[in-house]
């Protein structure tokens, strides 16, 4: 279990700054993301070199989970604690 994802957020489960959880997600309209979109391509167009720093919304949109969005780890953990 160690190497998988929930195994990690187990080793994770005591940090004491989660920040706020279970907050939700927000995603741009189809106009926003096609504005923003055209600005990314023309400044990877531009540049000589292009790094890309990503956040778990990466994680999320591929199915791995993240950890305090609505059903995130520490969320879920947090509502069973309040529950239990």
């Amino acid at each position: 279990e160690r190497t998988t994802v929930l195994g990690y957020a187990s080793r994770l489960s005591a940090y004491a700054n989660r920040g706020v959880t279970g907050l939700p997600e927000l995603h741009d309209n189809a106009r926003v993301l096609k504005t923003k979109l055209k600005t990314l391509k023309a400044l990877v167009q531009a540049a000589s070199n292009v790094v890309a720093l990503t956040g778990a919304g990466i994680s999320v949109a591929a199915g791995i989970p993240d950890f305090r969005g609505p059903q995130g780890i520490w969320t879920l953990e947090d509502k069973a604690k309040r529950e239990g």
